[in-house]
């Protein structure tokens, strides 16, 4: 009895397991994408030598939640290949247009290099875990669908409409050309490749470590930072405010045409606020859930130097560059960069003909920073 239920359900499991394909929206731009319930596994064919591309989200509840990644494991023919860790941040402009809905989840780009002589790519959704939405292409045909084994069936399974199967031949039309005709109806739009993942206001803490043009000590550096998105998922606007300090401790040879060669101690410590505004492009090619970024801004400085009992204060503007990377941590964004910063001004130093000469305050900086997104 049991052999015979197990008979009796495998097609049934089979069914459930490969769904019809269904359409995200983010962005506004739809693809689509098949669906790969909890506990289920998804088949491919796809014959090496060849790369392939793994697109992947998963269903979130809600327009604001934030979960930890979740797991895919991929194997080819049968072998473990590696681990896709879905993002669980969702896209609260997005939309999921089947019965059950929800939002899309920020997506997972994994490429696999299938092997002379490989043939099948499995996907599998441990149980317990949410549902995943997958989307298999070849790597430099993000169009052309790679449909799961199963699906042929799942389609020829799905009924059509009454009209449409018993329609007859309009007058003066052929049977192949209406066929053609409806089949040009049914096939769905060019898709575009997608883009880089919502991007969304964020605010937060930076440090950094940076190495100064005109000092002798490392440079620490704090600050606050935040971000707001201008253009699409490419462009924000943002600024930041911070402090860091720079220190002078050594002996300069000055040559005086009266006195002679004088050793002259240089004892004194410079105070910097810097209040930048910039603007970051956020890289359209994501590996995982890391972002390359890059920005360039330009800072109002504050400096105050104080050497002995004396103090003196000015303020000057310069530009800022920086390069690196964000990572979606699901608590949060991490960002990484390495930056470059610079303004001159006169502080009371002077020359060898004792005119008064500006001093550079240029720092290259290695920083951290962490911004919770809204």
């Amino acid at each position: 009895m049991l052999t015979l239920l197990t008979i009796l359900l495998a097609p049934a499991q089979a069914q459930d397991a490969v769904s019809a394909p269904v359409a995200i929206t983010v962005d506004a731009k739809t693809t689509e994408f098949i669906p790969l319930r909890s506990g289920n596994t998804l088949e491919f064919i796809t014959p090496g030598p060849k790369k392939i591309l793994v697109t992947s989200r998963r269903r979130m509840a809600g327009a604001a939640q934030r979960a930890k990644t979740a797991a895919i494991e991929a194997r080819g023919d049968g072998n473990p290949i590696m681990t896709i860790k879905v993002p669980g941040t969702a896209i609260a402009d997005g939309r999921i247009d089947d019965r059950l809905g929800g939002f899309p989840s920020r997506q997972d780009r994994s490429v696999i290099t299938v092997p002379d002589g490989g043939q099948r790519l499995t996907l599998t959704a441990p149980p317990g875990g949410p549902d995943f939405f997958i989307r298999v292409t070849d790597k430099d045909k993000d169009d052309a669908l790679i449909l799961p084994v199963g699906a042929a069936a799942v389609a020829e399974a799905t009924p059509q409409p009454k009209q449409q199967a018993n329609e007859a031949p309009r007058s003066g039309e052929s049977e192949p050309a209406r066929k053609e005709k409806s089949q040009a109806k049914a096939a769905p739009a060019e898709k575009r490749p997608e883009g880089p993942t919502s991007l969304q206001p964020a605010a937060g803490v930076e440090m950094g470590f940076g190495i100064p043009a005109r000092g002798t000590a490392m440079v620490f550096h704090i600050g606050a930072k935040g971000r707001y998105p201008v253009y699409k998922s490419l462009i924000s606007a943002g600024g930041s405010i911070g402090w860091h300090q720079i220190n002078v401790r050594e002996d300069v040879d000055v040559v005086n045409p009266i006195s002679g060669d004088l050793d002259y101690q240089a004892d004194w410590s410079t105070s910097i606020v810097p209040i930048q505004a910039r603007a970051t492009v956020h890289v359209p090619y994501s590996v995982g859930s890391v972002v390359p970024i890059a920005s360039a801004g330009l800072g109002m400085f504050i400096l105050t130097r104080s050497d002995g009992g004396t103090s003196t204060t000015s303020v000057a503007v310069g530009p800022e560059l920086a390069a690196g990377c964000e990572i979606d941590i699901n608590a949060g964004l991490l960002q990484t960069t390495i930056s470059w910063s610079e303004a001159r001004a006169q502080l009371g130093n002077q020359g060898v003909d004792g005119a008064a000469v500006a001093e550079t305050f240029a720092v290259t900086s290695f920083n951290i920073a962490y911004l919770y997104a809204f």
